[in-house]
């Protein structure tokens, strides 16, 4: 129970604003994905899992990474100064943030999604400032389209004979292309929410500034209208098409 509560006050602290409706979203969400929980796992092999696990934290890891090595390039040694400049996991795991690809796994999900923790960039620090934040803010999902493209590369050339280096592939390209499709949504805290607001005139920025304390909120309630409207279904399909242009693709 104490830790229960440890972890709450954690929670409120880095959520001071509408810390009440956020961890009421976050249950219900819990609570939805796990109904399917001893019914959905059971339809995946745990080496396909397993794969697909390793595939997010690889993909997350190189994301962030992207945005640090761009805000030095660009004038900001804040994650070189604390280390963030690594591929070691540990450094960039972050522990809410892997909750959801497991309570995926759980709920027998084909895909996983989560993310890594945020790597500390100082926007003041930019130099240009407007071209570094812009540069700094597209680092990341520039670098999630290059993983994608290479991938798909390397299905549609006949090279893989083994299955499970063809599903690591695979995952590879698909989670690369969700991971780059859910960062560009044009709300902060988000990367496409950062890329509008460096291309942003002042009103532009004062009104992102405003609602970033909502961004999380507003983000789920788009990817939510995205799903149930069925235009995430169709954007995946779309790309789901491309692997149809190669089809010795299983």
């Amino acid at each position: 129970m104490d830790k229960i509560k440890k972890y709450y006050n954690e929670f409120r602290q880095a959520n001071s604003s509408n810390s009440g409706i956020k961890i009421a979203i976050l249950v219900i969400v819990i609570l939805y994905l796990f109904r399917n929980m001893f019914t959905g796992i059971s339809n995946f092999p745990i080496k396909t899992l397993v794969i697909s696990f390793a595939v997010l934290l690889v993909s997350m890891i190189l994301h962030e990474v992207a945005h640090g090595v761009a805000a030095y390039a660009f004038g900001d040694d804040t994650a070189k100064r604390v280390g963030r400049l690594t591929l070691n996991p540990i450094k960039h795991i972050d522990l809410k943030g892997l909750l959801l690809p497991i309570i995926l796994l759980l709920s027998g999900s084909p895909f996983l999604f989560g993310w890594a923790k945020p790597v500390p960039v100082n926007f003041y620090k930019l130099k240009p400032n407007r071209l570094g934040m812009f540069v700094v803010s597209i680092a990341g999902v520039t670098v999630n389209a290059i993983i994608a493209t290479i991938a798909l590369l390397i299905l549609s050339s006949k090279m893989i004979e083994n299955e499970y280096v063809g599903t690591f592939f695979l995952y590879l390209y698909f989670t690369n292309i969700i991971l780059a499709l859910f960062n560009l949504i044009p709300i902060t805290p988000l990367d496409g929410g950062r890329i509008v607001y460096s291309l942003g005139n002042r009103q532009i920025r004062d009104f992102y500034d405003k609602i970033e304390s909502y961004g999380i909120i507003i983000v789920f309630g788009l990817v939510y209208i995205l799903s149930s409207t069925g235009i995430f279904e169709r954007i995946m399909n779309f790309f789901m098409n491309i692997l149809g242009w190669f089809p010795w693709i299983q």
